[in-house]
């Protein structure tokens, strides 16, 4: 099985699926031994070794893009700031303080702006997911007898994923249509197995871009083995939003498997602190980042997508909101 991934925004280092694919792997490994000591006699009377097959993982990457272009931003800032200090011999030193959270606007806020703006632009849009199809193509290429397709992706990279796979309003010549091509056509023989979503704002989307998710269900929701979606939600991300009613709202009964995961942690300790004296929104505005940032580092992350790619349904489906220590 190939597991493809999609970074979201202020991402700037390639190895960011690191330390979720070493999980994801010592997960798959923890759950075959258990697996395997449990049938240990009935595999020497056979014979037979158990199989270990595990995923082989791509982390696609596009982040620096367009860097360039939001460094020269916060150049300007940064000499816009220099420029009324050196003005004013009382202001001098100051800058930092005359305007605030300087490092925090250019590090998340302007970078996640930033990048999502830069994708909204048309033709910049396109050659982010012509990057994409690139890498993808590259990716199935080295790996031809794997055909089971699962893709994880991470808050705009939720969007980049829908606009590759389902929107239905890009032009004939966007490379998304390429890369739904290599699903829809049977020369290509990939199967489309299951599709992770972490920190989506999706559901924020639907209005602007008209998403609509019967899609979904039209393309890949009648397979024989039909696709499995499971989409992640931390209880401190402002960014993300459960899916499930609006899926059922376009679909009615849909035929893929859909599940939202909540992960019902805190972003960090600051956060909880601010909750604990009642300053939610203090809490909300310290916990965000922290919490959107996580989902490649977090277990409960790991742990749901290592199910998925075991086909360990009845796991998935018996739980929905987890803690770390305890699932309901």
């Amino acid at each position: 099985m190939l597991v493809f991934l999609i970074h979201g925004v202020a991402t700037q280092n390639a190895g960011y699926g690191d330390k979720f694919k070493k999980k994801v792997k010592e997960l798959i490994l923890e759950a075959k031994a258990n697996r395997d000591t449990v049938a240990e006699e009935t595999s020497k009377k056979n014979g037979e070794a158990n199989d270990i097959t595990m995923p082989i993982f791509y982390s696609s990457f596009w982040g620096h893009t367009f860097k360039s272009q939001t460094d020269q931003l916060f150049n300007w800032v940064r000499s816009d700031i220099k420029e009324i200090t050196n003005r004013h011999p009382d202001l001098k030193g100051k800058g930092n303080d005359i305007y605030r959270y300087q490092e925090l606007r250019e590090d998340f806020i302007g970078k996640f702006f930033g990048d999502f703006l830069t994708y909204m632009h048309r033709e910049k849009g396109a050659e982010i997911r012509k990057q994409i199809l690139e890498q993808f193509q590259s990716f199935v290429k080295q790996h031809p007898r794997d055909q089971k397709i699962v893709i994880i992706a991470h808050s705009l990279g939720t969007l980049i994923l829908w606009d590759l796979l389902f929107a239905q309003n890009v032009p004939s010549t966007d490379p998304a249509h390429e890369f739904r091509q290599l699903f829809q056509d049977e020369s290509y023989q990939l199967e489309l197995h299951g599709l992770v979503t972490m920190g989506s704002p999706l559901l924020f989307m639907k209005i602007k871009q008209d998403i609509n998710f019967s899609i979904v269900d039209y393309l890949y929701g009648k397979h024989p083995t039909s696709l499995i979606w499971l989409n992640l939600i931390h209880a401190s991300d402002s960014v993300a939003y459960p899916l499930g009613s609006a899926i059922k709202h376009d679909c009615n009964q849909p035929f893929f498997l859909f599940m939202d995961q909540y992960i019902w942690q805190f972003g960090n300790p600051p956060e909880l602190g601010a909750l604990w004296l009642g300053q939610l929104h203090a809490g909300m505005a310290l916990g965000v980042i922290d919490a959107h940032n996580s989902y490649w580092e977090n277990e409960i992350t790991a742990k749901l997508t290592a199910l998925l790619l075991q086909g360990d349904m009845e796991a998935i489906q018996k739980e929905q909101v987890h803690t770390g220590w305890r699932s309901y």
